[in-house]
């Protein structure tokens, strides 16, 4: 069943007091899903009709639950792991494969990227993609109550675009989930919602994520820097893979470049974005397989970074971990 971006009241009434009320539900699995189902459904999304190993798809009356907004290039895909929770995961910016038979649905992600970076920079209007995510979210967790799912069993990722839709759903619900390679956004969480189980990726030397008010890397590009905060700051927590050698190859580009002076070289962005991006990055330094995989849009990247053993851990155990290693900022 395809959910279209839908507006009106009444609908999102009725899956919030399903999602606040829904007292019949009852959870079905203990804990998060792993660091690795969360990358492989962000990866999935990516490719065309796949589903993550050991997943399938969240139904409704027998039909996939998936989301598909032209107008902004909002597309999620909704699956449920071998130990019963369901995953929201929103797909990034030009759909990977999906691009070949969705050209414009691509061509609306990047406008909303530009969005989104206007936004975060300039004070301009909140993309749409927000609220029509949010809004499908809610549809999700009100058709996840009815089937008997606990909200502890329902959680948000994404990659990229796709990861600060996700970003954006957390803060609004309080759902759990983890945010491959997301910029900041600019965002006020729902009353009592403070992401203490949600975590955002952010490679060192890739320029979305470091997109951001609260990471002291694309200055004076980014939103200025304010620690632990500022205009435009990742939601929850932040664990950092890669090389800090990239991380200061990004801040010295950033430094050269100017609005108003300087001739703009776009090509050094574009390089990095490239090679540290790409969901097959995370996958090396998380010590992820992907699965499935393809090489089209997981064979790209710097595979040089360290590696993390955490591919089999659930959020808590992943934040310890990062933390321990000084690779984590809590948010």
């Amino acid at each position: 069943m395809k959910i279209p971006n839908l507006h009106g009241v009444f609908v999102t009434t009725l899956a919030i007091l399903s999602f606040t009320l829904g007292g019949a539900a009852t959870a079905r699995a203990a804990g998060t899903p792993t660091v690795s189902e969360f990358l492989n459904a962000i990866n999935c999304v990516y490719l065309i009709n796949t589903v993550p190993a050991g997943m399938t798809y969240f139904t409704n009356n027998g039909e996939p639950v998936t989301l598909v907004d032209e107008a902004n290039g909002a597309v999620s895909y909704v699956y449920v792991t071998a130990e019963h929770q369901v995953v929201i995961a929103f797909q990034g910016t030009t759909g990977g494969l999906n691009f070949l038979w969705d050209p414009i649905g691509g061509a609306m992600q990047l406008f909303t990227d530009v969005k989104i970076v206007l936004n975060d920079d300039d004070n301009g209007t909140q993309p749409s993609v927000f609220g029509t995510s949010l809004n499908f979210a809610w549809q999700v967790i009100a058709l996840a109550r009815a089937k008997g799912y606990g909200v502890s069993d329902i959680f948000v990722t994404g990659h990229s675009l796709g990861g600060a839709e996700a970003e954006y759903v957390a803060s609004q619900t309080g759902l759990s989930g983890i945010a491959f390679e997301p910029p900041g956004i600019v965002f006020q969480p729902a009353p009592g919602v403070t992401g203490a189980n949600f975590v955002c990726t952010v490679t060192d030397g890739d320029p979305v994520p470091n997109f951001a008010s609260d990471i002291h890397a694309e200055q004076p590009c980014a939103p200025p820097y304010v620690a632990g905060g500022g205009r435009a700051p990742h939601f929850g927590s932040m664990a950092f893979l890669g090389s800090t050698s990239d991380q200061t190859a990004l801040q010295n580009y950033a430094l050269g470049l100017t609005w108003w002076g300087l001739e703009l070289d776009p090509w050094p962005f574009v390089e990095m974005v490239a090679e540290f991006h790409l969901p097959g990055v995370q996958a090396h330094d998380l010590n992820v397989r992907l699965n499935p995989s393809n090489p089209i849009v997981d064979g790209i990247g710097n595979m040089s970074g360290e590696v993390f053993d955490v591919g089999d851990l659930q959020i808590p155990a992943f934040k310890n971990e990062m933390q321990a290693v000084g690779r984590l900022i809590k948010g």
